[in-house]
């Protein structure tokens, strides 16, 4: 698998990370929050999508200090 890219749990993860990313930015700088816009505020999928990234972010903190196994596969 080339390096460039990557394996689907690091696109997966990093499409995470980018919508809490962009989620937050909205909600400190508008006032809103688009995840409980689109499913409603409180409601089952809103705190499935925030366990998601959660579990994302801490994937990609973890991916600071080692590597994903699936880069290192020739």
């Amino acid at each position: 698998m080339d390096k460039s890219s990557g394996c689907i749990v690091c696109k997966i993860v990093g499409i995470l990370v980018i919508i809490g990313a962009l989620n937050w930015g909205l909600v400190g700088a508008l006032q809103f929050n688009m995840v409980d816009q689109i499913f409603g505020a409180g409601s089952g999928v809103s705190r499935v999508i925030y366990v998601l990234v959660g579990l994302a972010g801490v994937a990609k903190l973890l991916m600071c200090f080692k590597a994903c196994p699936c880069s290192c596969k020739k």
